[in-house]
């Protein structure tokens, strides 16, 4: 792409419709400098402002990518691309620049984390190795300003954790020019499995280090809790049929009757739910990952050579992290059944590496199925707007799976956790 043949051809379009620059940037909502800047070839519009300002100009995106006014039925063929995949290479472009700008690296070559979910994860490459470009979630269960610190204190002790690069102003978050706040951190070899992918060598590792982390993490200092006190207060079963209620409607509407089918399941179960009360002050709390899922485990020949995205770090339940990662990762579990056999073995782990009281054994099971129940994963999939939402998606699937599958065990998984505690 030509930047200075865009910028021409953006100013003479304007001045075409006779408008100044100070008119069209208060239509797309930017800075008059920042529109002298894309029509002096200095820049180009971001990804998301490409539509507001084609719009104002009358013309398409493909055509501003072009730099030129297109006959319609030329204009594929001129282009050689579709406009997707234009529309990535102008955001690749400015990733590049922006890395350059405020870290000093050369990007050469750049690719997208397809395990992402909320946030946007790019992959780089330099000269002078790889690195990974992390764009942040804003909402509460994010905290990047804690991930540099609690990465170094872990690297410190020996654990293979995300290396976090500083940028020229000796900063270890970024913000770009939009406001979004990014890091950079040195890439980790290996591969990362999907779901219900763990190899057996795997499970027995990924457990092995979760609860190395649980116990290593008592020597640092409290973060803020995940799954609090309140949680399941917050979370009535009138409350949460509610919540379904409309999300089922945006189903119906939608034509989604598969996503329609689970919903009206897991309102059934809910409706029918034991009517479960933790005190949640007996449960074992302690700092850990947040999200200890495969995605998130880079791995080499039988060994784990990275645990990466700290950005959710937080206090959390222990006993929902145990089961929560073991229904992700089992090859088992892909239907949503749990071998309660096979699990009993995974918590056995754990347990040479961490504590668990006979309240949290007890109650493990109860309290995932429960956290199943009053968690609307199908309306958080409706509501995100990120490129990979499709993840939701499997996520809200494997969780109505599960209830299911709770609903007619879980008396006998708590009495097989049980007995651990005899042990």
């Amino acid at each position: 792409m030509n930047q200075k043949k865009i910028g021409r051809f953006i100013s003479s379009i304007r001045k075409e419709k006779g408008y100044t620059q100070n008119k069209i940037a208060d239509m797309i909502g930017v800075s008059e400098k920042t529109i002298s800047k894309w029509e002096c070839g200095n820049g180009l519009p971001e990804v998301s402002l490409m539509l507001p300002l084609c719009d104002s100009l009358g013309i398409s995106v493909n055509e501003l990518l072009l730099g030129e006014r297109l006959p319609l039925f030329d204009m594929m063929a001129k282009m050689g691309n579709t406009m997707d995949e234009l529309v990535k290479q102008v955001e690749y472009a400015q990733l590049k620049y922006r890395i350059y700008k405020q870290y000093g690296i050369d990007v050469t070559e750049i690719s997208e984390s397809k395990f992402s979910a909320g946030s946007i994860t790019y992959f780089t490459k330099t000269d002078t190795g790889k690195y990974v470009v992390k764009y942040f979630t804003e909402n509460s269960m994010n905290h990047p300003e804690n991930e540099f610190k609690l990465c170094s204190f872990l690297r410190q002790k020996g654990f293979p954790v995300s290396k976090i690069v500083k940028n020229r102003m000796g900063d270890d978050i970024s913000v770009d020019e939009n406001g979004r706040r990014y890091h950079v951190q040195e890439f980790i070899e290996g591969i990362t499995y999907d779901y219900h992918e763990a190899p057996e060598w795997l499970m027995k590792e990924s457990v092995k280090l979760l609860g190395k982390i649980h116990t290593v993490l008592k020597e640092y200092p409290p973060l803020s809790e995940g799954i609090d006190k309140g949680f399941f207060c917050n979370r009535t079963i009138q409350n949460m049929l509610q919540e379904y209620g409309k999300t089922l409607n945006q189903a119906i509407e939608n034509g989604d009757v598969q996503i329609a089918f689970r919903i009206r399941t897991n309102m059934d179960i809910l409706k029918k739910m034991p009517s479960y009360s933790f005190n949640m002050e007996k449960f074992t709390y302690a700092n850990t990952h947040g999200d200890f899922i495969i995605t998130q485990l880079v791995c080499g020949k039988e060994q784990i050579n990275g645990c990466i995205d700290w950005t959710t770090s937080c206090r959390h339940p222990v006993v929902w992290e145990i089961i929560r990662s073991y229904v992700y990762a089992s090859p088992k579990c892909l239907d949503g059944k749990i071998d309660i056999q096979d699990f009993i073995s995974y918590v056995e782990v754990y347990l040479e590496y961490a504590q668990l009281s006979e309240y949290d054994l007890e109650n493990m099971g109860r309290m995932f199925f429960q956290f199943c129940a009053v968690c609307n994963f199908y309306g958080q999939y409706y509501a995100s707007q990120t490129k990979n939402r499709s993840i939701f998606l499997k996520q809200a699937d494997l969780s109505s799976k599960l209830l299911v599958w709770f609903e007619e065990n879980i008396d006998n998984l708590t009495k097989e956790l049980m007995q651990l505690s005899v042990k």
